[in-house]
């Protein structure tokens, strides 16, 4: 097995594989020769095959991967994560892409130095380093509708050290919808309502060589919506119109490198994550009448110190501990009339060992301890994370793996902590997951390219869901599937990539998944002209879906194709895209009663300094 590493700055190394892997990883580079101009992350994984991005009731993203929900996914940034707040979710459509170089999504068996809370997978957004030759990057994109994105950031590498600041705005009016759409009784078509706001995010990083020993990083950002709007169900009838106010997020993040000898470096990471939103509904359309007003805080501080130690040639070791203090308070105008705090306690150990047995054959496996406890049930709660893979590469660069592990995704906030519908005594979710992947390169005459499949299956227990007005452990579900890919050059100016998705329940499970459709596919085409020009078509097909509804009842949303066009030119330090979206204006809804954009078109504009 070839290692690959992924080097961010010299105080981050993110993404060996398969050491942090252990399962399948899908990289996303974020070239928009492929994609129309996404202004933020849940744009950008839009089309990525077994990965779900919706948008919720309170106009929020629902990420998916292989059928998990949102809560038991983990974000990262740079492998710091992300607080996921009261819900247990990150939404992805209030994180700008910030400069970011790639996305990596691990949807199999996750390695324990991840920690707990990874059950259904780990996506991490990986930010560029700063180059010794620019200075400054300036880029502007624009859609229908004053939709648009401005950023402007500074960065330069200097001997011993580096720096990044960066700052954007955004804004929407709405989008529009397809033609196809019928108004109904809270909307009216054309614009969708309700769904304007300006975003401001302000981030900023620097990395010093202290010596040639020891390296010290630090990050700092704020982002801010100051009023947004949220869109009402299509199917809703007198329901109440609603708001955010004041919605923030900050972070701040502290990373040491210290090489101890030629084969041990210790890496710690220390960091602050948090934010704050009030939510207000009203009984009129023009939000004079308030119903309630409901503020939210919370915050993560976190310690994650991890020793890696090569021993010998054919054997390294990862060990470290991870610990995340969570907290969140609550004041609002019925169950909360005075703040009411709440906090987990979130500790693991974890060690991992690769042994590479020949050039060909390797083995990587882990053994990880999750503990937790929360401020009303002292006992803790123990949770063991094995995971194991086995990997052998080919003559003709074949490479194989199988792997399998046991991942966790604990209790949100909410479930915990809710006054109606809370159970401090849940027990955190459990998923054993195996996975066997094959990846063969294609070499024929005149024909390039590579071929992927895997195969996995997931046993969920303890699954967390609403049962009579409470949470409660009450399911287990399985899962099981497949993905496919094809990446083929038959010329050097043509490349093509396809990929499938399948995603299957078992016979025994009664659990319903809901906003994941049972086959999907992604098709491109991307075609290179002389002078730095580029076409790419692209087209994506979602199979049907069952959506829950305010009453809890199943709705099936119907199948459909969406199809887009961009066209890219490149200059020394200029590039320019247009783009067309969803070229055929299809009406599809992403959730029950929420429907998704019509056609659109796309221009942007990057210029680096």
């Amino acid at each position: 097995m070839k290692f690959r590493r992924y080097t961010l700055e010299t105080v981050r190394v993110i993404g060996e594989i398969p050491a942090e892997t252990i399962g399948s990883i899908t990289v996303k580079q974020l070239d928009t020769s492929l994609q129309s101009a996404p202004v933020n992350i849940k744009e950008s994984l839009q089309n990525v095959t077994g990965v779900s991005v919706t948008v919720g009731t309170k106009d929020e993203s629902n990420l998916r991967i292989r059928g998990f929900r949102k809560n038991e996914v983990k974000i990262l940034i740079d492998g710091r994560p992300l607080n996921a707040g009261y819900f247990g979710s990150v939404d992805l459509q209030n994180l700008p892409l910030s400069d970011l170089k790639s996305i990596y999504i691990l949807k199999g068996p996750i390695s324990s130095m991840y920690g707990n809370n990874t059950m259904g997978g780990v996506v991490n957004l990986i930010t560029k380093a700063p180059s010794n030759k620019k200075w400054a990057h300036l880029g502007m994109q624009f859609k229908r509708n004053n939709t648009n994105h401005l950023e402007l950031s500074t960065s330069h590498s200097f001997a011993n050290w580096n720096y990044w600041l960066y700052g954007a705005r955004d804004n929407t009016d709405g989008f529009i919808l397809s033609q196809d759409f019928k108004p109904t009784a809270t909307e009216n078509g054309d614009v969708r309502n309700n769904l304007q706001k300006t975003q401001y995010n302000l981030q900023t990083k620097a990395n010093l060589n202290l010596s040639e020993l020891h390296t010290l990083g630090i990050t700092a950002g704020f982002t801010a919506i100051d009023r947004k709007k949220i869109p009402q169900s299509i199917y809703g009838i007198g329901e109440e119109y609603r708001l955010f106010k004041d919605w923030q997020r900050y972070q701040s993040t502290l990373m040491d490198d210290y090489i101890l000898s030629e084969n041990q470096t210790i890496k710690t990471i220390l960091w602050l994550d948090g934010g704050q939103d009030t939510y207000q509904t009203f009984s009129d359309a023009d939000y004079h009448n308030q119903n309630m007003n409901s503020t939210l805080k919370y915050r993560t501080l976190g310690f994650n110190p991890r020793l890696e130690w090569q021993m010998g040639g054919k054997t390294k070791l990862n060990t470290g501990y991870r610990g995340e203090t969570v907290f969140s308070t609550r004041k609002d105008d019925g169950s909360y009339l005075d703040w009411t705090p709440h906090n987990i306690q979130i500790h693991n150990l974890f060690a991992q060992l690769e042994y590479q047995l020949n050039p060909r054959f390797s083995l990587t496996g882990g053994a990880g301890l999750a503990l937790s406890k929360n401020d009303m049930r002292q006992e803790l709660s123990v949770l063991p994370e094995p995971t194991l893979g086995i990997y052998y590469e080919f003559t003709d660069g074949t490479t194989a793996s199988v792997a399998g592990g046991l991942n966790s995704a604990n209790p949100t906030m909410q479930q915990l902590f809710s006054s109606d519908k809370g159970n401090p005594d849940l027990k955190a979710q459990t998923s054993a997951k195996y996975e066997a992947s094959l990846q063969k390169p294609l070499n024929f005459s005149f024909i390039k390219g590579s071929v992927q499949t895997d195969f996995y299956y997931n046993a969920v227990q303890n699954l967390i869901d609403e049962v009579d007005g409470r949470y409660r452990n009450v399911d287990k579900v399985s899962t099981y599937g497949a993905e496919a890919s094809m990446l083929l050059q038959p010329v050097r100016s043509l490349e093509l990539d396809c990929s499938y998705a399948l995603l299957e329940t078992a016979n025994d499970t009664h659990y319903k998944l809901t906003e994941s459709p049972r086959n999907s596919a992604e098709l491109s085409a991307v075609y290179y002209f002389p002078a730095r020009i580029s076409v790419a078509i692209s087209s994506s097909y979602k199979d049907y879906r069952l959506s829950q509804d305010a009453g809890f009842a199943n709705r099936v949303l119907s199948a459909y194709w969406t199809h887009g066009m961009v066209i890219k030119k490149s200059w020394k330090d200029i590039r320019l895209s247009l783009g067309l979206e969803n070229i055929t204006d299809t009406y599809y809804e992403e959730e029950y009663g929420f429907p998704a954009a019509g056609r659109n078109f796309s221009l942007q504009l990057e210029a680096d300094i």
